[in-house]
């Protein structure tokens, strides 16, 4: 085998070692999910600002 880059002749993790498969695994989750969550957590947001909003202006403050 020849000399990798890093200088090791038999070869580092680096180049060499790390993985055996080449298809790269998803590390988070897909972004419907995520979009649909934080789409739905937008409108509760909104919600309770308007509602908030509202119950000071029946106060008085």
């Amino acid at each position: 085998m020849s000399e990798c880059k890093h200088g090791m002749r038999s070869g580092c993790v680096y180049c060499h070692g790390g993985t055996t498969s080449t298809t790269p695994t998803p590390s988070r989750p897909s972004p419907k999910k995520r979009t649909k969550g934080s789409r739905l957590s937008e409108q509760m947001n909104d919600r309770m600002t308007t509602l908030k909003r509202r119950l000071r202006e029946l106060r008085g403050e």
